[in-house]
């Protein structure tokens, strides 16, 4: 029996199984997302521009504290908040500077001069 579009029973069936498809017809592959890969760059790079500049107020903060040696519990025992909060705000400072962790933000600081390099240990 045929149904109005010109298919059959079984040809409807068939294709309601295999996801709405045609039966001899292949699946397309699942498409990226909007977004492409976020590329990760080496941390010997020099051409990382300052991309520190664009972070927010409270991200600067805590981006300061952060190379100045203290750990997230000891920001967030300094500006009042909690460790939670700190650690989202250094996922978000790592984000906008494409770093991969607190050693590379180390790196990035020391390349843009805003800490140096041997002041450790010295009164």
């Amino acid at each position: 029996m045929k149904l109005e579009g010109g298919r059959s029973r079984a040809a409807t069936r068939a294709a309601s199984d295999a996801g709405g498809r045609e039966p001899d017809t292949r699946r397309k592959p699942p498409q990226a997302s909007h977004r492409g890969p976020r590329s990760r760059r080496h941390t010997d790079v020099r051409d990382d521009g300052e991309r520190h500049l664009g972070l927010s107020i409270r991200e600067n903060e805590v981006f300061h504290m952060l190379i100045d040696g203290l750990a997230v519990n000891e920001v967030a025992h300094a500006m009042h908040l909690s460790e939670r909060t700190i650690a989202s705000h250094v996922a978000q400072i790592l984000h906008k500077l494409a770093l991969g962790d607190r050693a590379e933000l180390t790196g990035y600081a020391i390349r843009h001069g805003l800490i140096d390099e041997g002041a450790e240990g010295v009164a």
